[in-house]
Order: structure tokens, then C-alpha cells, then sequence
């Protein structure tokens, strides 16, 4: 095998390895010393691949983010025959199972920051924007694309449930039922197609 290609086999490992870790334990538990032991490598050899311990969260939550992709948009496969409602509830519950199914992984991508100046990858950019394509996609028939209206219409409604689903799985909610919060993510979807629905109307 070339140097690349072992250079990139262990970095795919490192990635797997750190995003099991996160998986089990959470963020805080990615250190680079404990890392670099599970990986067979040494400290040295992890910062080569990933700069610090910075880029090789970025690298899981880009991991991460393409598996919440793949999830939402296989739910999106099939939005172009349903209302407007139905879309986004598709959307939004596909949303609330990733997050349940992976609630670690998924808080890992909210709780990172980066160091003050320092900014994320293009690519790491360039998922986030993938993923509010999906819902920009679901509402095309609904919202024109003037001004920018739908994209900063699919932020807004990405911004509503992500605060409803945060709230919930932090425990912010008071211990609420997950069926209460089936209830208040289809609640806001609801009176968000209506809103939608009403003001394309006018349009």
C-alpha cells in the first residue's frame, strides 16, 4: 500500500474509531492520547492527519452529517406527491429518529466550536448547505426563490424543530413523553405549511 493510501485508511479508521467513541460517551470523551491508543498510532501521527483534535471532531460531525443526509434525504425520495404539510412532517420525524438513534453524535455537531478565527472546511460548509437543499427542495412548489425566500425559509423551519428536538433531548422540556414531542414537532409543522400555504396564496 502507498503512504496515501495509508494515510487514508488510517484516517478513516481514526474517523470510525472517534466517532464509536462519541457515539458511546459524548464529545467530551474524544481526547487525542486515548484516540490515538484505540487507533495503534501515536499522538504525533493524529495531529499529521487532522492538524489537532479540532479537525478530527470536524471530520466526525462531516461523518456525521452524512449520515443524517442520507437519512433525510431518503425522505425525501417520495415528498413530490404529498401536501405541503405531509413534506415537511416526513422531513422533520426523519430529523427526530436520526437524533434519537444517535444522540450523541448528533449533539456533537451543535456543541463543537472552533477556536476563536478559525473557520470550518468548505466542505464541512458545503454538507450543512446539502442538508437544507433537502428541505429547500420540499417546499419549491410552495415558496419562490425571490430574495432568497426559500432558503431562508428552510432555515427557519430547520431552526424550529432542531430548537423543539434540542429542547426535548436536553431534558429542558421537564421529562416530556418522546410522544409529546412527535406532538409539538407535527404541531409546528402544521402551522408552518399553513403559513406557507396562505401567504404563496397572496403572492
Amino acid at each position: 500500500m502507498s503512504e496515501t493510501g495509508y494515510r487514508e485508511t488510517l484516517r478513516g479508521e481514526v474517523i470510525a474509531k472517534a466517532g464509536t467513541l462519541i457515539e458511546m460517551e459524548g464529545l467530551a470523551a474524544l481526547q487525542a492520547r486515548r484516540i490515538a491508543r484505540e487507533a495503534g498510532c501515536a499522538v504525533g501521527t493524529l495531529y499529521n492527519l487532522f492538524g489537532d483534535i479540532d479537525g478530527l471532531v470536524v471530520a466526525v460531525n462531516a461523518e456525521t452529517l452524512a449520515l443524517l443526509g442520507a437519512s433525510i434525504g431518503s425522505a425525501g425520495v417520495v415528498l413530490g406527491t404529498l401536501s405541503l404539510e405531509e413534506r415537511l412532517a416526513r422531513l422533520a420525524m426523519a430529523y427526530v429518529d436520526f437524533a434519537l438513534a444517535h444522540q450523541r453524535r448528533w449533539e456533537a455537531v451543535f456543541e463543537h466550536r472552533l477556536p476563536e478565527g478559525r473557520d470550518a472546511p468548505a466542505s464541512y460548509l458545503e454538507d450543512q448547505d446539502r442538508l437544507l437543499g433537502v428541505i429547500e427542495a420540499a417546499i419549491a412548489d410552495f415558496v419562490p426563490d425571490a430574495n432568497g425566500q426559500r432558503g431562508i425559509t428552510a432555515r427557519a423551519l430547520f431552526g424550529a424543530v432542531h430548537g423543539i428536538v434540542a429542547l426535548a433531548l436536553d431534558n429542558r422540556l421537564g421529562g416530556r413523553s418522546l410522544t409529546e414531542l412527535e406532538q409539538q414537532v407535527r404541531l409546528i409543522v402544521r402551522l408552518a405549511a399553513i403559513g406557507i400555504t396562505r401567504d404563496n396564496a397572496v403572492a
